[in-house]
Formats: structure tokens, sequence, C-alpha cells
């Protein structure tokens, strides 16, 4: 079969199932993994697509044919991975996981000893599955089943001071993918009148076009039932459950940046001139919240490797995406959905404020548009296009290409997992976001 090329991605291996992505070349993955990095043990595990069952079985099959003992995790969300894969000392962790991709996608999530992310474009692994030997060895490995959730579910809980929790009537929104798995386990034991929706996990993620917070379409139904809920805040978490998002007490859906910032005021208090890494597309709420309270801010690229590698190199102790993936130094650099709801919840609780009330002085004084896509032919050429048109104003291309003025800011970049530029712009107030959006429109059109 045909491998098309650019299911290697800079973070992982994803695309269409079955045309893209399969059972065949899933193997094929597998045994390429498997002479990379030459483990011994491996978990693996898978969310909650359809198309994760064939992948996941031919993953254990090819790792189990190069001499490798697998264990078996079953169905997990995403960050459960990295967890696992560090907490219990394994040579490498394997999840097949689309992500947050619209319905009819597959995908494959890797990592080596530590949690180390591999790259699914990595040179070596790349030509191995295409130019590869895929003769099984003499000698093949084993499969054990293992429960990690329990182990799992101890270890978010250290995060936060369980006696400052106050009994609180909350929303939770797994939107049908697998957060559905663990979370009324997790929140057997807390002070929670827990309000639940989409929180059976589904295949086909009940209709929905995505599993993706993201997607206004998307979670709208959700903010509906939350405003009939008289819930104090909300949680709605993406179909692989490594980023999660909030809604304030009025049903107002939080944008990232705001939440990140809130996070930092807290790590503050536990880490002293805390060190955050964060990606160029939105900045300003965070530096202003990492600066009050003495810190350090370091920019990075946008994608959850680069967010590991840097906070690794500066040893930071929190690192976020403006997508809502949240990144931790207690779990070794991986990224996490849970954690990031219960902090909130016990600053909320420790404040005795509304969650809105506890934002505001990030949002008073800043304004942030919605992230546009633009279907290209050549992002380079755009980009290019726009650099020649904002030469008056600051301008480094750490990530694609970032202008700032003390007014407006925005960056302007190539996706590194659709064929899409993606814009995103943060400025002083609405009427200057609208000035300037409408101007840069103009440009790019």
């Amino acid at each position: 079969m045909e491998i098309n090329e650019k299911i290697f991605k800079a973070y992982d291996v994803r695309g269409i199932y079955p045309d893209q992505l399969n059972g065949e070349i899933a193997y094929k993955i597998a045994v390429s993994y498997a002479k990379k990095i030459k483990p011994k043990q491996v978990i693996v595990g898978k969310d909650m697509r359809q198309a994760s069952d064939e992948i996941y079985d031919q993953i254990v099959e090819g790792l189990i044919d190069q001499g490798v003992d697998v264990f078996l995790a079953g169905r997990m969300t995403n960050p459960m991975i990295g967890f696992a894969t560090w907490f219990y000392a394994y040579d490498g962790g394997i999840i097949a996981s689309a992500s947050h991709n619209p319905v009819g996608y597959g995908g494959i999530k890797m990592m080596s000893k530590g949690a180390v992310s591999i790259p699914g474009e990595d040179t070596e692994l790349k030509s191995g599955v295409i130019e590869g030997n895929f003769d099984s060895l003499g000698d093949k490995g084993s499969a054990t089943e293992v429960n990690i959730n329990k182990d799992y579910i101890k270890f978010l809980l250290k995060f936060v001071n369980i006696s400052k929790l106050k009994k609180t009537k909350i929303f939770f929104d797994p939107l049908y993918g697998s957060v559905g798995l663990i979370i009324k386990d997790l929140l057997n034991e807390l002070p929670v009148e827990p309000v639940y929706n989409n929180a059976d996990p589904d295949q086909n993620f009940g209709g929905l076009s995505e599993p993706n917070p993201l997607n206004s379409q998307v979670r709208g139904g959700s903010v509906e039932k939350f405003k009939k809920s008289g819930a104090e805040f909300g949680v709605i978490w993406d179909g692989d459950g490594d980023r999660c998002f909030f809604l304030d007490e009025a049903g107002n859906f939080i944008d990232a940046p705001y939440i990140t910032a809130l996070l930092c005021e807290q790590l503050s208090k536990k880490y002293p001139k805390l060190k955050v890494v964060g990606d160029a597309r939105i900045i300003w709420p965070i530096e202003k919240a990492v600066t009050e309270n003495d810190g350090q801010f370091f920019s990075t690229k946008a994608g959850y490797r680069f967010l590991k590698e840097k906070m690794l190199k500066e040893g930071a102790e929190f690192g976020a995406e403006m997508t809502a993936h949240y990144f931790f130094k207690e779990n070794h650099y991986c990224d996490n959905g849970i954690i990031p709801f219960l902090l909130v919840w016990q600053i909320i609780s420790e404040s005795g404020q509304k969650l809105s009330q506890l934002l505001s002085k990030y949002q008073a004084g800043h304004a942030l548009s919605e992230e546009i896509k633009f279907q290209v032919e050549d992002p380079a050429e755009m980009i290019k296009t726009v650099k020649e048109n904002y030469r008056e104003f600051s301008q480094n291309e750490l990530d694609g290409l970032t202008v700032e003025s003390p007014e407006f800011r925005f960056n302007l970049r190539g996706s590194n997992t659709e064929p899409v530029v993606k814009l995103n712009m943060e400025a002083k107030s609405q009427e200057i976001l609208k000035r300037e959006k409408e101007k840069l429109l103009s440009i790019v059109k």
C-alpha cells in the first residue's frame, strides 16, 4: 500500500481512516518505532474513536513481533499515556488517537522513556515506515492488560488541597470523549454537585462534527445547557481529554490565555519566580500575570513538542498554549486536561469570588480575536506580503510572523496539522482589534 507522507506531522501521525492511516500502516509505524528506540516494555492505549480500535490492535501486533513486551491499557485520555510512560518507567508509550480532529480521522502519538515525544516527521521513524524491513524477529514479546486509572486519579489529586475545595455545583462536558471514562471516579470523593452533559463516551462523539470546544457550533449546545443548570462554572473537554475550557457563572466561554494568566498567578504562590513557557500567538495577559508575580515568561513555537522542549531547557514549572493545552513540570512536562480544572476550582473556593471576577483584571484593556484560518496554496508568499506591509512595526519569525505595536499584536503562521495559515490577534481594546483586523484581512485577501 502506498503511504501518503502527509500523515507524518510535526507532533504525531494523523490521517483520514482508512484511506491515509489504517491497521497496515499502523503496524509498520509500530515496527519502525521499535527499531528506532529499541524498547523492552511499552504501554499502549487508545482514544474513543472507531478508527483507533484497528490502529491499536496493529500497533500491539507490530510491537510484539519485534520482541517488545506490551502493556495494554485500553481506552484512555491522551494525558494518561504520558503519565503511564514516566510513572511506571516504561521504555515507551503509544496511543492511538487523532486528538480533536473531525470524525473519520485516525492518529498515533508516540513517546520514548520519560514521556519524551517522538515527532511523526522524525526522519528515522518515517524512513523506516516507508522503506523498512517488517519481518518479525525470532522471539515475540508478551501482552499484559493493565488498569492505570486509580494511580492516575491519585496523582491528579496531589495538585490541590482537597480540604480547601468548597462544595460547588459544577457543569462537566467531555463532548462524548475519553474524559467520560474517568471523570465520575475522579469526583467520587470530592465536595461537588456534578451536572453532566455529553458524558457517556461514544465512538462517533454523539454525532458532533468534531469533539473540539474551540468550534463555537460544537460548544453551543453545551453553553445553552449550562445556562439552565445553575452551576457556578463549567468545564468542557475535547475528545481526547488533553485540553479543557471554562464557562464562567454566566455561561461565557473563556479564552484560554485568561485561564493561563489565572493559573500563573496561582502557581506563583507555590513557585516563587515562576518560569512559564507559552506559544507566540496570544501572550499579553500571560505576560501581565507573570510580570506582576516576579516570574519569567519564555515564548516558543506552537505545539506540545515545542512547549515540552522549551520547558525542559528553561526549567519552567508551567507551560501553556492558547488552545488550552496546559503543561506541568511535576507531570514530566506533559500536558494535562484535568489538573487545570482542579486548580481553578481551588482558586474559586479560596477566593470566594466568581470566575468572571477573578479574570476581570486580565480581560480589562485587552481584546483578542478567535483564530482565523486561511486556505492558501502558498503560505510563505502570504506571510511575505504581510511582512512587507508591516515593515514599520516590530517583527519576529520565531513561529511564522509576529508583528507587535503598543496597541496591537498578531501572529500569522502555517499550521503543523492542517493545510492552512492561521491568524491570531490581540489589542488594547475591541475598537483597535476591529480596526486592525479589517486592515490585515484586506491585505491578506
